[in-house]
Order: structure tokens, then sequence, then C-alpha cells
């Protein structure tokens, strides 16, 4: 990765992921991978990064919508199926500037993915997914082969340092 890029991405913060074009007119289905939905509503520009081609570029929304099985976006520069068919698989990256403030006890996916979790003060593993349950979410805990999941409940969670990726979670009774 160049230079250039790298700077860029530090400032950046994944929202999501172009999967297929959908139609003729150069929409792509947008995988979203944030929680933080109020970043659409006035999402004018992204920057879109391939780590399989080293490739990155800031790109205009035209437009966004919610399509018969997922969002759909358009950027001003691509027009057709073709044209949008080579933008597949970028990630979709927004100012870190841009996210809405958070509250005491709130943090972005992003922020939580990769910290190291802690059991009375064991390493049990590193965050490798999230998933939303509805309730709550639940942290997908992995180390080597075997996965742990912690509900994101305070119950549970004791506390929560992004700076030095750090979680503390209370043993589970039922374990």
């Amino acid at each position: 990765m160049n230079e250039r890029v790298k700077r860029i991405l530090e400032e950046m913060v994944p929202i999501g992921i172009l999967s297929k074009p959908h139609g003729l007119r150069g929409e792509l289905r947008f995988v979203l991978t944030t929680n933080v939905l109020e970043i659409l509503r006035d999402l004018k520009e992204v920057f879109l990064y391939s780590e399989d081609q080293e490739r990155g570029f800031f790109l205009d929304v035209e437009s966004m919508r919610l399509g018969p099985k997922s969002l759909l976006i358009k950027f001003k520069e691509f027009d057709t199926r073709e044209d949008a068919e080579v933008l597949k698989g970028y990630k979709v990256f927004v100012r870190r500037s841009s996210l809405p403030k958070l509250g005491k006890d709130e943090y972005y996916y992003e922020q939580v993915m990769d910290c190291e979790v802690y059991e009375d003060g064991v390493s049990i593993g590193k965050v490798v997914d999230i998933i939303e349950t509805g309730s709550n979410e639940v942290l997908v805990v992995r180390k080597d082969a075997e996965e742990t999941l912690v509900p994101v409940v305070r119950d549970y969670i004791e506390s929560v340092d992004v700076e030095n990726k750090v979680i503390r979670v209370r043993k589970m009774e039922w374990i």
C-alpha cells in the first residue's frame, strides 16, 4: 500500500463493501458493515479501497436506495452496469470526522474489532465479529480454533478501552 493511501485510510472508517451490480444504470449492491445508519443520510463522498488491487480513490454518491434484497448505491462517475462491475469487492469508507458523536459507553463496531478480551485477567481471544441479535449485540471472540460468544450487556462487560484495544468481561455463569 502506498503512503498516500495509507494516510487517507487512517482518517477513514469502513462502512460496507460493494457487491455485484444491480440493473443497467450503474447501481451496485451495498452490504453495510456498520451499526450507525445515520451516516447514510447525508452521504455525499466515499473512499473506495481494494486490498487485492492495492488501489483506492474517492467517488461522489449520486443516490442510495433500498433495493429488493439490499441497499443499492450509485456513483456519479459510473453510469452503466459494465462500469460498475469493476467496483465489485471494494470496501467503502467515510471520513471519521463525519461520524455522529457517541454517548457514554457507546462504541462503533470498528472500534471494538480486534480488541483483546480478558476474562478474570486471562485472554480469551480477540473480537473477530459482532452479531446483532435484536435485543443486544454479541461479540464473537476467537483464540486459535476456540470461539466464545460474549453478550454486550452490562452484566458481562466490565470495561472497554478502545485506545488500548482491551475489553474486560466477567466470567459467564453458564460456562
